[in-house]
């Protein structure tokens, strides 16, 4: 009985303290462009809302670990249940193509420059074929901006042909 007691008076104070759960954040509440970070070392940058909310398949067929979000202000998130809003049968006949994608986004529990930075440097560091490594590193230190941060990594890819 007591139990139960304690229960609701929880209940009660929470309701009279005015205090509402906390509400995931939507992609509404980002600041564009963010880039996407996805396990295999591809980083992509997204200019709006609409435009993230189409990937290409090959980044969610081939990715093996939910994908890294960073906004324009440097918070942080983790795009969990990524997913296409096509079926699997859908996917296989379109293997290079684009689809609608939804997912819910979690607050990481570090954001801000020196964290965003340390996410793009660990991007940077899958990039193991480049030889210039070092130097692209020292850059990547030196950029503030989100834009600068992915022109360096994707400069990397695209100075391999990828």
């Amino acid at each position: 009985m007591k139990t139960r007691h304690m229960a609701i008076l929880s209940v009660l104070l929470t309701l009279l303290s005015g205090c509402k759960p906390k509400q995931p954040p939507k992609v509404p509440d980002l600041h564009f462009p963010v880039a996407v970070l996805f396990s295999n070392s591809s980083t992509v940058p997204y200019k709006d809302a609409d435009d993230l909310g189409i990937m290409h398949v090959n980044l969610l067929v081939m990715t093996d670990q939910h994908p890294t979000l960073i906004d324009s202000n440097f918070d942080i998130y983790t795009m969990e249940h990524l997913r296409s809003t096509h079926g699997g049968l859908w996917l296989m006949a379109h293997p290079s193509g684009n689809t609608e994608v939804e997912f819910t986004l979690l607050r990481a529990q570090k954001s801000g420059l020196e964290a965003a930075r340390a996410a793009m440097r660990a991007q940077l560091d899958k990039q193991t074929w480049r030889g210039d490594l070092d130097k692209q590193r020292a850059a990547l230190a030196a950029q503030t901006t989100l834009n600068g941060m992915i022109e360096i990594l994707r400069s990397n890819e695209a100075a391999d042909g990828k």
